[in-house]
């Protein structure tokens, strides 16, 4: 089919950077390499007007991604050098081809576009929630897209969930599905592993599909992508439990893992006893305010010297932390893309700053993290 190494390299090259833009590779959305950045003059800005700008770049996105065989054809009269190959020899019937789903899609964005985009899927569904005008439901979203305390978990760079005070928003290249949180449940229904991150850093990760399913007549359930460490941050964002499938095990963030790991070498630590229970006065916990404080930052390992590490001291601060919260500090104040030198590596007193590492972290005296130690 190809009888030019010209024609050969320009198809591959066409189809890597078609699959980069359709797909939208971190690269080509951290370079604008998009449709809303492209065309931002018309589609306009999503934080002034959530749902008119998401209407106009479906719209457009359907548009742009059927031109993408037409575009590569027109790029043939460049790369093409041998009046034999089979592309220059049927070039006109094969535009013919190429123009068909360019005119499909116009059409079908055309009749989206009458009467003030009423036609359009998303106006269509927003219209199930206020027949009478489907504007005031937008205006209502837009309004609270804008507000701080809306929730957004992207899943790579083609889906993102958006939660906002009253609405549950899944956005996707060529769709966007609403629910109301309160007329709607929600069920984990499968999960995938990968056992390595979006970013590359090491350690595996779970992807959960939640199903949203709404109450309301004639609004269709879809389907919303997150990672199982956001689960817990989307149940409380929703104000209700999500049900989980019985065949569904969710795997615990890294972050729970390591509180796991790190609690049980405290409790192989030395026990304080210079503080106990009674001495904290029914105090609770400074991170949490939930826990009682039951560790103490004491000097107990046989510190060495380490390159550019300085060594551990004792900490005079009272007993403040539950080990919980102290574990989270720990893990905050390590390098992220290397877990696995957390343990061996060191930490700041929240307050006073002395360094210290895990043997240092002691469970205090008549607490059950005492009572656990072996």
């Amino acid at each position: 089919m190809f009888d030019s190494t010209s024609m050969l390299i320009y198809t591959l090259f066409y189809i890597i950077v078609s699959a980069c833009f359709v797909f939208r590779t971190t690269e080509f959305v951290s370079n604008g390499l998009t449709v809303e950045n492209l065309f931002e003059t018309y589609i306009g800005k999503e934080f002034d007007a959530f749902v008119t700008h998401h209407i106009k770049r479906t719209a457009l996105t359907v548009i742009v991604h059927s031109c993408i065989p037409f575009v590569y054809l027109l790029g043939t009269l460049i790369a093409n050098d041998s009046e034999t190959e089979f592309v220059y020899r049927h070039f006109y019937e094969l535009c013919c081809l190429a123009l068909l789903p360019i005119i499909c899609c116009c059409s079908v964005v055309f009749k989206w576009m009458s009467n003030d985009w009423a036609n359009h899927p998303l106006a269509l569904l927003l219209n199930r929630y206020d027949p009478a005008d489907w504007k005031l439901v937008a205006n209502e979203i837009s309004t609270e897209y804008q507000c701080l305390q809306k929730l957004t978990l992207s899943c790579g760079t083609l889906t993102r969930t958006i939660v906002t005070n009253n609405w549950v928003i899944s956005v996707k290249s060529h769709s966007v599905c609403v629910a109301k949180k309160m007329e709607s449940s929600f069920m984990v229904y499968s999960s995938d592993d990968h056992s390595s991150t979006l970013d590359g850093t090491p350690g595996s990760v779970q992807f959960i599909n939640i199903q949203v399913i709404p109450i309301r007549a004639r609004v269709k359930s879809f389907f919303i992508r997150i990672k199982t460490e956001d689960f817990k941050t989307l149940e409380e964002k929703i104000g209700q439990p999500i049900q989980i499938a019985n065949n569904i095990k969710l795997q615990r963030s890294r972050t729970e893992r390591f509180i796991e790991v790190f609690r049980d070498q405290v409790c192989q630590n030395p026990v304080y006893t210079n503080f106990t229970a009674a001495d904290l006065d029914d105090s609770t916990c400074a991170g949490c305010l939930v826990n009682p404080p039951d560790v103490k930052l004491t000097k107990c390992c046989d510190d060495t010297e380490i390159p550019d590490m300085p060594n551990c001291t004792s900490c005079q601060c009272r007993p403040m932390w539950c080990v919980d919260c102290m574990a989270k500090w720990y893990e905050s104040r390590q390098p992220q893309n290397n877990p696995t030198m957390w343990l061996s590596s060191k930490c700041t007193c929240p307050l006073c700053r002395r360094v210290f590492c895990i043997l240092d972290v002691c469970p205090l005296a008549n607490t059950e993290l005492a009572q656990q130690t072996s």
